[in-house]
């Protein structure tokens, strides 16, 4: 018979994957949204009537790349969070030799650093913004 630790274990494993693949679920629509996003942006850039556009829906055109970029960054912020709860509970599972050899390896890991134009961070890389 399992002891009531193993079955604490077992439901907190559940919840942490199930919010992780909610978590990346929402942060693959959020890259969708930003596609788009630029698609659109692009669309207006190109239109013979981008002022039109500018004057009826100037504040969404300006606010809309914000917001998605505030969202991605908290979607991003949560899966911080997760990965981290997720890999601590790991981290007591795994034999201690195994959690050694493996934080050997992930230490010469690079992750890609964003692009970075003029200080400032490209929101949206796929289109050239004037804020880029």
């Amino acid at each position: 018979m399992p002891c009531s630790n193993s079955m604490g274990h077992q439901k907190v494993s559940s919840a942490i994957i199930y919010i992780q693949e909610e978590v990346s679920d929402a942060r693959m629509r959020c890259d969708e949204l930003k596609a788009m996003i630029n698609k659109a942006l692009g669309f207006i850039q190109a239109s013979g009537q981008r002022d039109h556009f500018y004057e009826v829906a100037g504040d969404i055109i300006e606010s809309a790349p914000v917001t998605v970029m505030k969202l991605e960054r908290a979607l991003g912020a949560a899966s911080m969070g997760i990965s981290k709860i997720d890999y601590e509970e790991q981290r007591q599972i795994i034999r201690p030799e195994k959690v050694e050899e493996l934080e050997r390896v992930l230490e010469n890991i690079r992750i890609r650093t964003p692009r970075r134009i003029g200080g400032k961070l490209c929101l949206l890389p796929d289109y050239q913004m004037a804020s880029c």
